[in-house]
């Protein structure tokens, strides 16, 4: 990898996907933005104050691990203290797994877009990007990273800005609940290291 990154101290995810609190809360409200995560305070909670954590496929084919990274080489994103480092392996056939933050009910109504910093570690990392409505909604919208980013994910820091309309599977916008970064043997993930930040939605 090149670098060292410093792991701070804190318990890897590699769980399946289970439904947690659905209580309301306040969201972080700044500029016209509400701010799901930056990362700044390490533990399993995210800004809004909903859980996250990692999930595989159910026979552990693949796996999934998260860390609140920091180091001397200013890898992580900006003036941020921290960023969230994914690493995964997906590289057996049926094998998949991913990251997923709570978003506890968010209303978006008067909101048009996600928006989230990415860096690869070797570059060209391949996975979608899913956001689901309601708790039991049955399908997801999810959408591969190379159709947002013209050159892919390089190992520069970038922003990825996604119209809230494309994620056509949500038809009720006062009541959406996860944010998800996944990763399949399917359409190519195989195994690899990504880190992310600010993950926002945006007027």
């Amino acid at each position: 990898m090149g670098k060292t990154f410093k792991k701070i101290a804190f318990p890897l995810f590699a769980c399946l996907l289970f439904l947690i609190n659905s209580t309301n809360v306040n969201a972080q409200v700044l500029a016209g933005r509400i701010i799901v995560d930056n990362f700044e305070k390490p533990g399993k909670v995210n800004s809004l104050g909903g859980d996250f954590g990692a999930f595989a496929d159910p026979k552990s084919i693949g796996h999934c691990y998260l860390f609140f990274v920091q180091n001397k080489d200013k890898d992580v994103l900006g003036k941020s203290k921290y960023s969230l480092y994914i690493q995964w392996d997906t590289s057996r056939e049926g094998a998949y797994g991913g990251y997923w933050t709570n978003l506890n009910h968010l209303n978006l109504r008067d909101y048009n877009y996600l928006a989230f910093y990415v860096k690869g570690i070797k570059g060209g990392e391949v996975f979608k990007v899913g956001l689901r409505g309601k708790v039991d909604s049955s399908y997801e919208t999810k959408i591969l990273i190379n159709d947002l980013l013209a050159k892919g994910v390089l190992i520069g820091w970038q922003k990825v800005t996604i119209p809230l309309k494309s994620f056509q599977a949500i038809k009720d916008w006062s009541d959406v609940n996860f944010f998800s970064i996944n990763f399949e043997h399917s359409f190519g993930s195989g195994k690899g290291a990504i880190l992310i930040d600010e993950v926002v939605f945006e007027k």
